[in-house]
């Protein structure tokens, strides 16, 4: 073997050795970018859990607070009913003495019994509220 052929041997095998290494190069480039992509998505899967739990104690507390309020409006709703019914009742009574003092009807009221038990309905509307 001439000198010229082992020289073009080795400068075949050191072509060969060098795109081995660029290949193994861009192997190891490709394998850092898929690296660096996975971890970019281990974060954001990280973010939404975050803001995922932040949603569920933010739906957890809108729920408790309208619990609440359905709580409190349904107490208002019963007390509430309570004195309209009083006041309706109250407001026929009123009128039915502001009638029979215009009518001159008095004689067929005593005036004095009704005005006391008007007045401990009053008092016990004002003790419910």
């Amino acid at each position: 073997m001439t000198f010229e052929e082992m020289q073009k041997i080795i400068e075949e095998m050191l072509s060969v050795q060098r795109e081995l290494q660029e290949s193994q190069l861009q192997h190891k480039e490709r394998h850092l970018e898929f690296e660096e992509r996975q971890a970019k998505l281990e974060e954001r899967h990280l973010e939404f859990e975050e803001r995922h739990l932040e949603f569920e104690e933010r739906h957890l507390k809108l729920l408790e607070r309208q619990e609440n309020q359905r709580f409190v409006l349904d107490e208002l709703i019963h007390k509430y009913g309570d004195l309209a019914e009083n006041s309706i009742r109250q407001r026929e009574i009123l009128d039915r003495l502001i009638g029979y003092s215009l009518t001159n009807e008095s004689d067929h009221l005593n005036l004095e019994e009704k005005l006391r038990a008007l007045e401990a309905r009053i008092k016990r509307v004002e003790n419910q509220t």
